[in-house]
This record gives C-alpha cells, structure tokens and sequence, in this order.
C-alpha cells in the first residue's frame, strides 16, 4: 500500500466532506415554506454524517503519518430545493468516486479495504436515494395539474 498516495486521495475525500458538512448544513438553514417542513432535517442529518466521515477519515491519515486537511471544497450554494438535490447528487456521486478511488490504492490492506468498502456501501445508498428523490420530484412536477387534483381526491 503507498501510504503516500492514500493519504492524498483520503484528504481529498475529507476536502469533500468538509465542502459537504458547509454545504449541507447551508440547504438546511435557506430553506422556506412547505419544503422546510420535509427537508430541513435531511439536510442537517447529511451534514453531521458528513461531519462524521471527515473526522473519520482525518483520524486514518493521522494514523497513516499525514496530516488531515482543513480546506473543504467549494460548496454550491442556492435557495431552490431541486438544485440542492441535484447538487447533493454529483457530491455523492464525486464521494463513491474519490473513495472507490481510495480502495483501489489500498487494496492489499484488509483493515483499510473493508473501511472503504464500507464507506463507498453508505455513500452509494446516499447516490441511490438522491436519484429517488430527484425521479419523484420530477413525477410530481411533470404531471399535469388536473392529474394531481384527481390523485388527492
């Protein structure tokens, strides 16, 4: 395993994280009306497991002899629910890559292997319930209004 080369790809990961805690605890604050009710909490909920993951992970490139990053990766920032979706989207899209990226470097280290395993499993389960949200937000905006009112009735 080069430990050189893993942590360079892990601070990358923990850039990401810290642009991720910023970015979502951001959604969480700016959002108003109806959708703060539903979404306010998903978004701070993936802030502190985004929190989570970059202590996690600094704590591995400590143990590895590197010293974790401190700089986050830019955020998006808006105010319209289906670009935060949509930006939470390629974040946790660019998360199973970095990571993915990460096991490749590591993979004759069991301990470091099965961790990435792990991780790259919560991020793809976070890719795969964004792409839910986002299929059913644009069911619901597409359809035409009188197809909603005889649904709600």
């Amino acid at each position: 395993m080069d430990k050189a080369k893993l942590i360079q790809k892990l601070n990358q990961a923990v850039a990401l994280e810290w642009g991720a805690v910023l970015q979502y605890n951001q959604y969480a604050q700016v959002l108003l009306g109806e959708p703060r009710k539903i979404w306010e909490d998903f978004f701070s909920e993936a802030s502190n497991e985004s929190l989570e993951h970059a202590r996690k992970f600094g704590s591995r490139i400590v143990a590895l002899g590197g010293i974790p990053t401190a700089e986050p990766e830019a955020i998006r920032q808006t105010s319209d629910l289906r670009e935060m979706l949509t930006n939470s989207l390629e974040l946790e899209r660019r998360a199973v890559q970095v990571y993915t990226e990460a096991l490749e470097i590591c993979q004759d280290n069991p301990a470091y292997r099965n961790l990435l395993e792990e991780q790259i499993w919560q991020e793809t389960e976070d890719v795969e319930e964004l792409e839910k949200y986002l299929n059913q937000i644009s069911k619901v905006v597409a359809a035409p209004a009188g197809k909603r009112a005889a649904k709600s009735a």
